[in-house]
This record gives structure tokens, sequence and C-alpha cells, in this order.
């Protein structure tokens, strides 16, 4: 996509296992432009945290191009990653995981400064002071050990650290999945409000839909390795084009759900198919409920079904007049699903 922070064009990510081929991500897109946050969601296993440990060069590329601001990532030694590397920093999904315990605070978001090269001690202390009151936390605490904090603040700290190159782009890997519901809606908005003031770009990776629907302006779904959907519309979880989509919603628990115990949801059963040896055509045929013979044989290619949404389903039936139906029940038209209107819900609202 012409403009992308970072564009992902039939990435890859293969491991030998046995004599066999493992293929965790297999030929995905993927492009997220400047000051705007992609979800990408699935179940585990699906390959989403290993397409972000790929794109941040934290794991091996076997196939395919990514690129940062048009400069190609995939093939380069550490030493040609490094000056690309304040570009794009990432939050790990367990802070205390992710935090040096023998180091101090402002030691630890004094780190990538350093690494770098950037200013001398007084500078950089004085940055990190200013990176701990950016991210809600007392400046006196850059003397503190991350043990001394809850898992709010640790990731907070994460946070700071992230920030500490000034990156134009950051991958979130399950950043809130570890923290109490409130303490999740604290560094959601914290995260909302830095993109704001400084124009971060997020690549963020979750299975919590609830979350995702309020933070992302575009969302892509995963399914053993693949991208089956993507959308940045709001009837992409409203009335979801691909029955994936529709079981990953009705098993986010909402309020909606709870006022509403009657309504039927529909449940994926059995289990994810191994990645070593993936079912022939829809890997999703397996578990979907509405597979026909033609799905288990042929896979299904990502179709545009509007402008801003693509599907990978042979069920999702376009008629000449523009109209969109699914044996799951969506009857919608290609004109109700097009635009950019409703993009983003709202943000959640502080705890």
């Amino acid at each position: 996509m012409s403009g992308a922070l970072l564009s992902c064009r039939d990435v890859a990510v293969e491991f030998p296992v046995a004599g066999r081929v493992l293929r965790a991500v297999d030929g995905v897109d993927l492009d997220v432009e400047p000051a705007t946050t992609v979800a990408v969601v699935g179940e585990s296993g699906c390959g989403k945290s290993t397409l972000a440990r790929a794109i941040m060069g934290l794991g091996p590329v076997s196939r395919g191009s990514i690129k940062l601001e048009g400069k190609e990532l995939v093939g380069l030694t550490p030493r040609q990653l490094r000056p690309l590397r304040p570009a794009v920093q990432m939050v790990f999904q367990n802070p205390f995981g992710s935090l040096n315990p023998r180091l101090t605070v402002g030691r630890i978001v004094e780190e990538p400064l350093f690494v770098q090269g950037i200013g001398d001690r007084a500078s950089r202390r004085a940055r990190v002071r200013e990176l701990l009151e950016m991210v809600g936390l007392d400046a006196g605490s850059e003397q503190q050990f991350p043990h001394q904090f809850s898992g709010g603040q640790r990731q907070r700290i994460a946070i700071a650290r992230a920030l500490a190159l000034s990156p134009k782009l950051i991958v979130c890997d399950e950043p809130v999945s570890a923290l109490d519901v409130s303490v999740q809606a604290q560094v959601l908005n914290l995260l909302v409000r830095l993109q704001r003031d400084l124009g971060i770009a997020y690549l963020f990776i979750s299975h919590d839909l609830s979350v995702v629907r309020h933070l992302a302006h575009r969302t892509v779904v995963m399914y053993l390795g693949r991208i089956v959907a993507r959308s940045s519309h709001r009837s992409f979880w409203k009335a979801p084009l691909h029955p994936y989509v529709l079981a990953l919603r009705d098993a986010t628990p909402t309020m909606d759900g709870l006022l509403n115990a009657a309504k039927p949801a529909t449940l994926v059963e059995g289990e994810v198919p191994s990645a070593l040896d993936p079912p022939p055509g829809c890997r999703f045929s397996t578990r979907c409920p509405y597979a026909l013979d033609h799905c288990r044989a042929v896979y299904p290619e990502l179709r545009a079904v509007s402008d801003v949404e693509s599907v990978a389903c042979h069920r999702v039936e376009i008629s000449n007049d523009g109209r969109i139906r699914t044996p799951w029940g969506v009857e919608t038209s290609v004109a109700e699903r097009s635009g950019t209107l409703g993009a983003r819900l709202d943000p959640v609202p502080a705890l």
C-alpha cells in the first residue's frame, strides 16, 4: 500500500520438525500506516506472535518481503539492522519477564539510548525521567527494581523503554493479557493517548476482541498461519463475513451477551489442526459448520468484498446487484460495508 510505514508481502516463517516443515506463517500480506493501529487476532497457535517476531527480526523469515519505510529488512545482518532499530520497538506480553530484574527502572529505560550511543549520562537520565512521567510513573521510581511494581506499572515501564528512541511503530504482543481488567483499561488508554500525542503506529497482537474493537483502526484475523479476513469497518464484528470471525465474536463475553442469554452463539468444536499437516482446501473447514465439499478441496483466496474488507470464504456470495449473503444469516450490501466511517470504536473509558 502506498504510504505504508510497514509493508509485509508473502511473508512465510517455516521450521523444520522431524524431517517435515511446520509453516507457522504462510504467505501473509500486511500494511501499517503512520499513526494507525492494526490489530492481528486469532487463537493461540495461529501464527500472530511468530509474525510479530519476524517483523522485529527476532525470528527467521523463510520467504517474502518486510519493508519499513520502503527499506527491506529481510536478509539484513544484525549490524545492518541496528541503525533501523529505533524506528520500530516492541512491547512484550509478560512485563515481568521482559524487564531485567537485576537493573533499576532507570537503567532499563536508559538502555536503548546507551546501546544506540545517544547523548551523555546526564541527558539520558533527563530523558528517562521524561519518559517515566509520560507513562504516568513518578520520576523518583527510577531507582527502584521491577519487582517493586505492580503488573500494570511494569507494563508502563516496558512502554517507556519502547518510547525511548522515539519509534514510529511499536509492535505490541498481547501487552495487556497478563493484567487485571481495570489495569488493562488504564494501559489501553495510555496507548491511545500516546498515539494521539506522538503519532505512533501500533501493530497490536491480541486474542481479546473486546480490546481490539476499542483500539484498532483495522483488524486482521489469522487462522493456522494465514489471513482469513480483514477490515477497517465497524460491521466487521457486527455482521461477520467469515464463520471464524463469527465464532470469535460469539466467544467474547459482552454485556449484550449477558442480557440476551437466550440468543444462540456460534460455537466452534474440535481442535485447531496441526500446522505440520494442515487440511486440504480451507484450513477452517474441519471445524466450520457451514463447510461444503468444495471448501474441503479448494482453498479460498482472500478476496475483496468492499473497499475496506476482504475475506477468504467460498460461502460468501455477492450478487450482481451488490448484495452480500452468507449461510449464517448475514445479508447486507457492498455499499453498506464500504467507506472508513466507524473505522474504530470509541476509546476505552478511563477507570
